[in-house]
């Protein structure tokens, strides 16, 4: 990518952070945060997805499916690797708005409060979290998405990308977050890879067992 390009995917990047940042909150209250990682972060968190995918391979008794799962997660890597930027969105998802709606899953905010994070040297992602801060997330990167899709730009939503962020410690003290890669070539990186599709095509069958 030349200076151009690269020029060009940090102004679009910024008018996705402000597509982000505008987009409706819940009560009106903003626990979104983003940012542009730096390059070294970057290698970082896809240094970091590899590392994940090979866990989850270890933990699967499924040969064949575990060496999928990590197939999946190292194509993804390679494309954050290959990516001339990467935005991350998340937010702070253990906020409430005390309207004990239950869709976190418990009858009372309150009571989802007093339940213990999971963990994340357990799973991804260290829940549960409030509906309304997860959709105000999912809000935030549709709005950034559009923005770069209105200026020509290749993007992909990562939960992997994010959940790296999440274990390196990255845009605290959000708990859930969401990696948009950007790239500006002559052929889009995020679609039509061999790897990621075989991968798919095992992780799919393994389902319908």
């Amino acid at each position: 990518m030349n200076i151009l390009e690269k020029s060009g995917l940090e102004i679009i990047a910024k008018l996705m952070a402000v597509s982000g940042r505008t987009a409706p909150k819940s009560g009106g209250i903003d626990h979104v945060r983003i940012i542009i990682a730096g390059s070294r972060e970057q290698k970082s968190i896809a240094a970091t997805m590899k590392k994940i995918g090979e866990e989850i391979c270890r933990k699967l008794s499924d040969n064949k499916l575990g060496k999928a799962v990590r197939l999946d997660w190292q194509s993804d890597a390679r494309t954050i690797t290959e990516s001339g930027l990467l935005m991350l969105i998340g937010v702070e998802g253990r906020k409430i708005l005390g309207l004990n709606c239950g869709g976190c899953g418990f009858p009372a905010c309150s009571q989802m409060l007093k339940y213990p994070r999971v963990s994340l040297a357990e799973s991804m992602l260290s829940g549960p979290y409030c509906i309304f801060k997860v959709m105000d997330l999912s809000i935030a990167v549709g709005s950034a998405a559009k923005t770069a899709m209105e200026h020509n730009v290749d993007n992909r939503l990562m939960y992997k990308a994010g959940v790296a962020a999440l274990r390196l410690g990255i845009l605290k003290p959000c708990d859930l977050i969401i990696g948009i890669p950007l790239s500006a070539t002559g052929k889009n990186i995020y679609f039509d890879r061999p790897d990621k599709l075989e991968a798919w095509k095992i992780i799919k069958a393994n389902k319908n067992k």
